[in-house]
């Protein structure tokens, strides 16, 4: 019993000493770390005070504002401050500060080592200023002798198209976009400031820029240009048949600030798919699988590219028309290729690819606008898509397109003609001109006599030269010797999303043979034809987008890479009457759009590589 009580004891002893050892163990494993957290709750701005009021404070983006009486002298403005003990702030309370010419910089030091800087705006009542400006914890700069606002925000802070910045202005005033609404910042956008006295008011122009996400802009092996995936993460590149994969050296771009592991023009063994990692500014990463494969010698095939999983189920009318014919026109040397099937490797047969769907009777959703013609598309195939980025790369490599109706934007996606549809209208910004039955219904013209014939203007005034005898035009005739006759169905569907001019873009722009020819000189491209109606060169019906990488004019623009090495022909979505099924009435010109069709694809066919 006696050997009992002594073990309670010392267990007893034990507990109570346990919290010593702990403490102990706890002390020796801290003397591990040589740095220590700093408190910020030290480095804090406690009250700022002018003339016995108060500003606003917030800590979370470091912002002082505050509005003073009317007419307040902003030159010369004496700050009172308290900050906790210990802890110093430049400038220093009782400081006459000026802040006519915008924001001032107060910054803390506390004892701990913590620091921090917060911007004051003041403003003055009625007087039009926005003081502060914020998009998330981004915290802008205000120019106020510019009247100009500048923010950077982080890659994962939002889409640069709708972000919804935060702001103050001085009391006494209105803001014709308010506080805490979405806006587009691709480009700078202005906001007005205007006084309660209706009498003054400032412009503030706006710019964002977003810090670059990790990414792989481009990955070139000789002259082999790599499909880069965003979404997916892969890059394919496909190299000329008999390459020796084992001692490659890729030449990689990426944004600037960027850095790629393993580096540019570093020898690397392709024999499998490599990794590549690449850091953005904020230490963020994105890792590509890299894989490289020799390319087949010859493509021999046709192929027509849909949205649906095979052409039977093909929702759009003319698709599915086009598509039928290809199919018993081209037999073996015909594939179909769903949008979302298109890669690298499914594309590496096909020497001449349609691309053609005309959706108004069908209204699936397709619209465009002035400021945006890339919903004419589906997503995949739109600017930076990445369906969109495996067709620029095969036409560049070679690969020849027709395109037609509704798809005809996807030669922006392609790179082969900068636009910008949210800019304005200027030299390097080939926008379209007009944008008629544009939403996704479009237009049904119905009731329509046969003696409206709608077709492509070939006049030689219609081009810079007379074009007609062109090969893609064997077989056929012009009627009157003026237009190829294509459409004059009772029910016709139209898009008129296109280009009728070139005013503000091209000198001259309209609409005589030598604005043709300035065209073509400056795009690399081959003009054939306009509205059938039409007497001079006004309007582009059917262009051919020549390869760029021999050749070219001295008036070609630089902006398009001299890379493609393919050809592209598009026929407008207008009323040329380019349309495949004649929705249960009769076109007396059907045969004319399947011949004319023909005559494109086998002229692209047999372009030389």
């Amino acid at each position: 019993m006696k050997s009992l009580k002594n073990i309670v004891r010392y267990a007893a002893g034990m507990l109570l000493l346990l919290p010593f050892f702990l403490l102990n163990s706890c002390s020796e494993d801290d003397d591990n770390f040589d740095d220590v957290v700093p408190d910020f709750a030290q480095a804090i701005i406690r009250s700022f005070e002018i003339n016995g009021e108060f500003a606003q404070i917030e800590h979370t983006s470091a912002t002082i504002t505050m509005t003073l009486p009317a007419g307040t002298d902003l030159s010369s403005v004496t700050v009172d401050l308290t900050a906790p003990e210990g802890t110093t702030v430049t400038p220093e309370s009782g400081s006459t500060i000026d802040f006519s010419n915008g924001p001032v910089v107060f910054q803390t030091m506390a004892e701990n080592g913590a620091n921090r800087e917060y911007t004051a705006s003041i403003g003055a009542y009625g007087d039009p200023k926005v003081l502060s400006f914020a998009i998330g914890e981004n915290v802008a700069e205000i120019d106020e002798e510019n009247n100009t606002i500048y923010i950077e925000i982080g890659s994962q802070d939002g889409d640069i198209a709708n972000l919804a910045p935060n702001f103050v202005i001085a009391d006494g005033t209105s803001v014709d976009v308010a506080s805490g609404v979405s806006r587009n910042f691709t480009n700078p956008v202005t906001y007005t400031v205007l006084s309660n006295d209706g009498f003054s008011a400032t412009e503030y122009t706006v710019t964002v820029e977003q810090i670059e996400a990790p990414k792989i802009s481009s990955f070139t092996i000789g002259e082999s240009s790599g499909v880069v995936d965003n979404e997916e993460n892969t890059i394919y590149v496909s190299v000329p048949a008999g390459t020796d994969l084992s001692g490659l050296s890729p030449v990689i771009e990426v944004p600037e600030g960027q850095s790629v592991s393993p580096a540019s023009e570093e020898e690397v063994d392709f024999t499998n798919p490599v990794e590549y990692t690449v850091t953005n500014t904020e230490d963020l990463t994105k890792t590509y699988t890299v894989t490289v494969e020799t390319q087949q010698a010859n493509p021999t095939k046709y192929a027509f590219l849909g949205e649906q999983a095979d052409i039977a189920s093909l929702v759009d009318d003319d698709a599915k028309a086009a598509a039928t014919w290809m199919q018993n026109t081209y037999g073996e040397d015909f594939e179909y290729i769903q949008f979302s099937e298109i890669s690298p490797q499914s594309m590496a047969e096909i020497k001449v690819a349609m691309i053609y769907y005309l959706t108004p009777a069908e209204d699936l959703g397709y619209s465009a606008t002035p400021d945006n013609v890339a919903t004419l598309l589906p997503p995949s195939l739109r600017p930076e898509g990445a369906k969109a980025q495996v067709l620029k790369n095969w036409v560049q490599n070679g690969g020849d397109m027709l395109i037609a109706g509704d798809a005809n934007p996807l030669i922006f996606s392609l790179d082969r003609v900068p636009a910008d549809f949210s800019a304005p209208r200027e030299p390097g910004n080939y926008v379209y001109s007009e944008f008629g039955c544009a939403e996704s219904a479009g237009c049904v013209d119905t009731g329509k006599p046969a003696d409206d014939i709608w077709g492509l203007g070939m006049r030689p005034a219609n081009n810079s030269q007379d074009r007609q005898g062109h090969p893609v035009f064997d077989g056929l005739s012009f009627e009157n010797g003026e237009y190829l006759a294509l459409q004059n169905s009772a029910t016709r569907e139209v898009r008129l999303i296109w280009w009728q001019h070139f005013d503000g873009i091209l000198d001259p722009s309209c609409c005589g043979q030598d604005a043709a020819t300035t065209f073509e000189q400056t795009l690399s491209a081959t003009k054939f034809g306009t509205l059938s109606f039409i007497g001079d060169a006004f309007g582009y019906g059917a262009v051919l987008w020549n390869r760029t990488d021999m050749n070219t004019h001295e008036m070609f623009d630089d902006q398009i890479s001299t890379e493609f090495k393919g050809s592209i022909f598009s026929i407008q979505n207008t009323i040329v009457g380019y349309e495949w099924d004649s929705n249960g009435t009769v076109n007396d010109y059907q045969s004319n759009i399947e011949t004319f069709t023909g005559n494109i694809l086998d002229y692209l066919y047999n372009l030389e590589d």
